[in-house]
């Protein structure tokens, strides 16, 4: 018994020895799982480069797409024919594939040879000998003449573009025939088919063997994604995401590749692990320096590389004593089979002795377990080279699906695979070591690539029939241009039909008032309560409004969900929930003792009679309530708030959902008149004029229509495109034959319309194998949501199958392409009908204003146009197709429901506040500005024509002002500025040296009220008096300085130093004056008082004395304005359109008097009763209407009665009116100005009011706000119309596209007001948008212009002749004294051009 341990003891020792010598000398062919792992990295680095359009060229693994897009189904039935072409022999099959419940494949085949002298002659007899064959086979089978499809596994690389057409790349396996590499093979079978005559197949697919594989295992486990051959030759294909493959077009679904892996390492990316054995099998091959990675693995190689090894060692004595046989040394005498044979588990190493012997070798037992090392080595190295390859596949695929564990099955076929006695074993081991996240399972395929080429074919048929089916199933959806273009017009026709009276009771668009007559303006403010009620949930919110510089809103909001129980129970039920609801909410906030103003956003079809009254049409959106249709919800509200008896609100208005969300969006952008919904439910609501809409009273201004264009349709004027899926959904749903427009186009009945059409499709077999599960059978499974989701842009397939297994749909990778496709279809159709039936309603509109062109915003809110991946898109592109002539930007409301609700809650509340001054338009819309704009610009034309002038309002009064300062004027002058009750004395020294620069001195004087009414002579005496006084301060009694006089009232000046008082305005009415010349008066008072003497050069209106002073900061301005205690305007006008002075060169400053607009009569459409009153109470009644309508010394006194008129008729101070509110001149512009302050104005008009003696409520303080609010905007507003048509008309003028100017501004109101500023600068651009106009704000008032028209006057006569000649005087004279018949571009007098 001690022998035979002994002895056994020896033998394995012996064997342990020998191992080991084998490993030291193939030492680099034993790899480690590091290195495998470094290899599987470089593999897909070479898989990723293949994929890439830009690097394919250069890869060596060429990733070739076979444009095979589905593995088997199991729905694959009939009969097909197979060729299998890729080694020594070739085969013909018949398969017979059933699908009767239970599937089956039956197969015959017949081989046949392929001589040498074929597979290495020419391409054509090649075609020949396999047309032939198969002619052969389908005589000797008898197979009918029925046109058979064909399938042709043609194993060799080629490049498809389609699954019929491949391109041979270059021969393989000892293949060499000529003229077929760059051919399309299945071409060239075709003619050598139809040479051979009496064959009838169709070629439907070729496909290489290791997709064959695939698709064979595929058939029986659809989890079959992979085939690998390990063969002769080795390849590996999978399923490929189609987003990956730059080399096809399509994002869609997946592709499976063939790798072509057997080039792996041509680029030398396996260099380091190549051995000289490698080497050696290369150099000696047919096509050296290709397939590496393949003459490293495969069975063609594998045997000679074993034979070169044992070569080897022999020669260096390891084996055999180092003897070496002929056949050893003769290439192809070791043959792969030989190392199956050696590796057998019991009979290996008898097998070994037996195969050496036949090598003329004589092995010792030592011999015989190297050799079956070796032969362990080799092998083993080819299954952890293909396991690194393989496992780098696997992981792809995990990762291209975003998944933490794959669940696959690789399909598996070749000799070396199949018939080496532990090579699948040790492929497998490997790969599940190296990719430890799959879970592979591997098949072994039976029939080998014949059966799957049969498959490719018998999958390539199914879905071409299945294509067809769907696609005429989907046709039925979709909408030629002509059938948007009648959805349009027919749109426009129920519009129109809504509207009038005669046709609205039977219209299917109901088009309801909504008594929202505007847009918000932003003056908007208060704290306000929302309910939203539209669907299963109901949301109850405090909507804190801000205006000014701060303009904001601020919400605090609490859901509330609606049991279905009481959405289709009673109505008093559903009220009390939302009372309910409502009391929970008012306790959490603490605000159940407020009575705050509530809007009620009611997202149902509602007839209105006012803003507060609103009756139920019909349920919609699932709501069925009882005692509800008919009736007003608001009414239904209240009365179950008295029935709680816990709280009181003030129910301002109810409003639809779609109202809010265009005045949410309108708050932030004025262009916004529509607002869209497309979401649960689908609406629109559009700013209608007045005069189109016969249900309601009044032909003024415009009111917000709510269409309710979900009921679209409802008179079958839709039949034509309405489907047997959409009635389906109508059939099922509760409003059977109600709202079809909304039944199309919404997110509540799309998802069901897929699911409709997901049932039909399943139930011919085209989806789900045909089988219509339960959850699928379940209406209203299928959530609108599930379509945006399923059709993003970004998510893979396998997260769709994802969706539809939560749905218990169990999917295929085609499954979810059709669902996908068809989610497309419906969303589309529903974007495209919504953009036909907005187009109609923009026509509409660009048509009620009579444009050519409109520019317009649509407010937009919904879950459906939010979520949906390309819904938007559609919708907006469908309008811009259908409605060319209107440019139309789409917002999105960030809360329609909630702060639209609070907007309007705001707008009607104000609306109320001011209801007995409805009529009045303090903020003119921009129509309306633009109106009074065009009708100023007349009343310029007329000011300026000698013809009609002395009937024009605005008197355009030429200045003789005819240059702005040019930045060269220099000296030192004295400036007088009478204009109020004010005086003002200036001395200004204007230096040019390095940088211009003006230095003042200036001195106030009080002008005593008995003076501004006494006579001319003193109110002149005490200018002259005052003037004494300032010159004998500045100690310049001896010098006579020139004087510029800035007189700030209506003048004629017939010359620049001569000025005729036309009329008295600011409380003047100084006796004697009007008519006179004030420079004349003024050089008498002077003359009589004789202590001093003064050169009066030039007399200017205040307003051009500012445009002079800012001109002297910018030349570029030519435009001058005062908003103060009074207003005016100037502006440098052509002289070739100045009627009133001769000569047509240059230009001359128009001072335009536009006080006075509207004298005649052209401003009374926009005059209120408050305007009239103070018109009545003025000193001069009748005249400077526009001044009263705008200027500060009236606009405290507007204010004033305003507020009496109010509290009279109880809307402020609970009715109660005081001494001091009534009494004239109380209520001052300062204090509408403080009042309009954004932080404490509030506290100010509290104080300001309490002076006035009224205790005010918050409520009342926010009232008198908003008068202020108003009535300087309206002032901000006028202004900005008048000055937008002088802009306009500089604009004519120069002949410019664009307009870049200037505008200098002075006066108290613009400077003082906090708001007055931003809303005129706001305005003008919204007027004359085509200039680009900057303000500018006089810093020294128009007292310092007026020296600079001096300076101007002076700089022109010094220029030309020099300061101190005797001509310079004369010129001085002459250029003072000429009158305006004399005004031409200056030159020389006949008896100064020879000086």
């Amino acid at each position: 018994m001690f022998a035979v341990h002994l002895l056994s003891f020896y033998f394995s020792k012996l064997q342990e020895d020998q191992i080991k010598k084998v490993d030291r000398f193939l030492y680099a062919m034993r790899l480690s799982d590091e290195q495998l792992m470094d290899i599987s990295a470089r593999f897909h680095a070479e898989m990723e480069k293949g994929l890439s359009s830009e690097s394919n060229a250069t890869a060596a693994v060429k990733m070739l797409p076979t444009h095979v897009f589905s593995t088997p189904d199991g729905s694959e039935e009939g009969e097909f024919l197979a060729l299998d072409l890729g080694g020594s022999k070739f085969k013909v099959l018949r398969v017979k594939v059933s699908d009767n419940g239970k599937r089956s494949v039956e197969m015959e085949s017949e081989t046949y040879p392929i001589p040498d002298e074929v597979m290495n002659g020419r391409g054509t007899d090649l075609f020949v000998h396999v047309a032939e064959s198969l002619k052969d086979f389908i005589q000797r089978k008898h197979i009918n003449q029925k046109r058979k499809p064909l399938g042709f596994t043609f194993s060799f690389p080629c490049g498809q573009s389609k699954v019929d057409e491949g391109v041979l790349l270059s021969w393989s396996k000892n293949y060499k025939a000529r003229g077929v590499v760059g051919t399309n093979v299945v071409e060239s079978l075709r003619h050598a088919i139809d040479s051979v005559g009496e064959v009838d197949v169709d070629v439907l697919a070729l496909v290489n063997d290791t997709v064959g594989t695939m698709m064979t295992c595929g058939y029986d486990d659809q989890h079959c994604e992979v085939g690998v051959i390990v063969g002769t030759g080795t390849n590996a294909c999978y399923m490929e995401e189609m987003r990956h493959i730059d080399l096809v077009e399509g994002d869609e679904g997946r592709m499976c590749i063939n790798t072509e892996w057997g080039a792996f390492g041509d680029d030398g990316a396996l260099d380091d692990f190549i051995t000289q054995f490698d080497r050696e099998i290369d150099a000696a091959s047919t096509n050296p320096g290709k397939q590496l990675f393949e003459k490293m693995v495969s069975g063609m190689y594998m045997g000679e590389m074993v034979r070169l090894i044992l070569l080897k060692m022999a020669k260096e004595g390891l084996l055999f004593d180092g003897k070496v046989s002929d056949a050893l040394r003769t290439k192809g005498k070791f043959h792969t089979k030989h190392i199956t044979l050696i590796e057998q588990y019991k009979e290996g190493l008898k097998n070994t002795k037996d195969i050496l012997l036949e090598l003329g070798l004589s092995p010792s037992e030592d011999d015989c377990v190297a050799v079956q090392h070796v032969c362990t080595i080799v092998s083993f190295r080819s299954a952890n080279l293909c396991a690194a390859a393989l496992a780098a596949v696997l992981n792809r695929v995990r990762r291209s699906r975003k998944l933490k564990r794959l669940r696959i099955t690789v399909g598996v076929d070749g000799t070396v695979y199949r018939m080496h006695p532990q090579y699948p074993k040790r492929l497998h081991k490997v790969v599940r070591r190296l990719v430890p996240e799959c879970h592979v399972r591997f098949v072994l395929s039976e029939s080998g690539s014949s059966k799957g080429a049969a498959m490719v074919t018998a999958v390539a048929q199914r879905r071409a029939a299945q294509r067809k089916e769907i696609d005429d199933t989907l046709a039925l959806l979709s909408l030629s241009p002509e059938n948007l273009q009648q959805v349009r017009d027919q749109m426009r026709v129920e519009l129109e039909r809504g509207l009038r009276k005669d046709s609205h009771s039977t219209a299917c668009v109901k088009m309801l008032p909504s008594f929202v007559y505007r847009t918000p303006n932003g003056t908007e403010r208060g704290k306000f309560l929302a309910l939203d009620l539209g669907g299963t949930n109901f949301r109850v919110l405090v909507v804190k409004i801000r205006s000014g510089i701060r303009k904001s809103v601020r919400m605090y909001n609490k859901i509330y969900s609606i049991p279905l129980e009481i959405m289709q129970g009673t109505g008093e039920e559903l009220f009390d929930h939302i009372v309910q609801c409502i009391s929970d909410f008012l306790d959490y906030m603490g605000m159940k003792n407020t009575r705050l103003p509530l809007g009620f956003t009611f997202s149902f079809p509602c007839r209105q009679t006012g803003i507060d009254k609103g009756s139920l049409v019909s349920w919609t959106k699932g709501f069925k309530a009882t005692d509800c249709e008919g009736n007003d919800v608001v009414d239904m509200l209240r009365e179950a708030i008295k029935r709680r008896n816990e709280f009181d609100l003030d129910i301002v208005a109810v409003v639809n959902d779609t109202v809010g969300t265009m005045m949410t969006c309108a708050y932030e952008d004025p262009k916004c008149e529509i607002g869209l919904i497309a979401g649960t439910g689908s609406n629109v609501c559009y700013m209608e004029e007045m005069r189109n809409i016969e249900t309601v009273e009044g032909d003024e201004g415009r009111m917000c229509i709510n269409t309710e264009w979900g009921g679209f349709g409802e008179n079958d004027c839709m039949e034509n495109i309405r489907t047997r899926f959409d009635r389906e959904v109508d059939e099922g749903s509760l409003n059977k034959g109600k709202q079809r427009f909304e039944k199309m186009t919404s997110g509540m009945y799309l998802g069901e319309i897929v699911r409709q059409i997901l049932i039909d499709l399943t139930s011919r077999g085209l989806l789900f194998r045909g089988r219509i599960t339960e959850p699928l059978k379940t209406r209203g499974i299928f959530e609108t949501k599930f379509l945006s989701q399923i059709e993003s842009d970004r998510l893979a397939l396998l997260q769709v199958r994802s969706i539809l297994q939560h749905l218990g749909l169990d999917s295929t990778c085609d499954d979810s392409i059709i669902v996908k496709e068809v989610c497309g279809v419906v969303s589309r159709r529903a974007a495209q009908l919504c953009g036909a039936g907005m187009a109609a309603v923009v026509d509409k509109i660009r048509e009620n204003r009579g444009l050519s062109h409109l520019q317009i915003t649509v407010g937009v809110d919904g879950t459906l146009y939010k979520l949906h991946p390309h819904f938007s898109g559609i919708l907006q592109n469908t309008v811009k197709t259908l409605a060319p002539e209107c440019d139309v930007e789409f917002v999105l409301s960030e809360d329609g429901s909630g702060k639209g609700a609070a907007l309007i809650t705001a707008v009607a509340q104000y609306r109320r506040l001011l209801s007995h001054v409805a009529h009045i338009q303090y903020l003119p819309e921009i129509p309306t500005l633009l109106d009074i704009m065009n009708r100023f610009k007349i009343e310029l034309v007329n000011g300026l024509g000698r013809d009609t002038n002395p009937t024009a309002t605005v008197k355009m009064l030429p200045t003789f002002v005819r240059s702005i300062p040019d930045g060269s004027e220099k000296g030192d002058f004295i400036a007088l500025d009478l204009g109020g009750s004010a005086f003002r004395i200036l001395r200004v020294k204007v230096s040019d040296e390095k940088k211009q620069t003006v230095q003042m001195e200036s001195q106030v004087y009080d002008t005593p009220e008995d003076i501004i009414h006494g006579s001319g002579t003193q109110l002149f005496d005490h200018v002259a008096e005052c003037l004494g006084d300032f010159i004998e301060k500045q100690n310049i009694k001896d010098k006579k300085l020139p004087v510029g006089f800035t007189f700030s009232f209506p003048c004629a000046q017939t010359k620049l130093n001569e000025s005729y008082l036309l009329n008295w305005t600011k409380r003047f009415k100084a006796s004697g004056v009007e008519g006179m010349d004030v420079v004349a008066l003024l050089n008498k008072a002077i003359k009589k008082r004789g202590d001093y003497e003064a050169d009066i050069m030039a007399v200017v209106n205040d307003t051009v004395g500012t445009m002079m002073t800012c001109g002297f900061d910018d030349q570029r301005c030519e435009v001058g304005i005062i908003i103060g205690t009074g207003t005016n305007a100037c502006y440098m006008e052509e002289m070739r359109h100045i009627d009133l002075v001769e000569g047509d060169e240059g230009r001359m400053c128009i001072n335009t008097e536009w006080g006075a607009f509207g004298d005649d009569g052209m401003l009374e459409d926009i005059r209120t009763e408050f305007d009239r009153e103070i018109d009545r109470g003025s000193l001069n009644p009748g005249k400077q209407l526009f001044e009263k309508m705008v200027s500060g010394m009236y606009m405290g006194e507007l204010v004033r009665l305003i507020l009496v008129k109010m509290a009279k008729e109880g809307f402020l101070f609970e009715g109660r009116i005081t001494p001091e509110l009534l009494t004239k001149g109380t209520f001052e512009t300062k204090h509408v100005s403080a009042i309009e302050k954004s932080k404490d104005g509030l506290t100010k008009a509290k104080e300001i009011l309490a002076r006035l003696g009224v205790e005010p409520s918050t409520d009342d303080c926010i009232a008198v706000q908003h008068v202020c609010n108003i009535v300087s905007h309206r002032s901000a507003n006028l202004i900005a119309a008048t000055l937008g048509g002088i802009l306009s008309r500089i604009k004519d003028n120069k002949g410019n596209p664009r307009l870049r100017t200037t505008v200098g501004i002075d006066g108290s109101l613009y400077k003082m007001h906090p708001q007055y500023s931003r809303r005129l600068h706001k305005t003008v651009r919204r007027l004359v948008p085509e200039s680009d106009v900057r303000f500018l704000l006089s810093e020294s008032g128009s007292s310092k212009g007026a020296a600079m028209v001096t300076a101007v006057a002076y700089r022109l006569a010094h220029t030309i002749i020099g300061p101190h000649s005797e001509i310079f005087m004369k010129v001085k004279m002459n250029l003072l004294l000429r009158a305006s018949t004399q005004i031409t571009p200056f030159c020389l007098s006949p008896n100064l051009k020879g000086q």
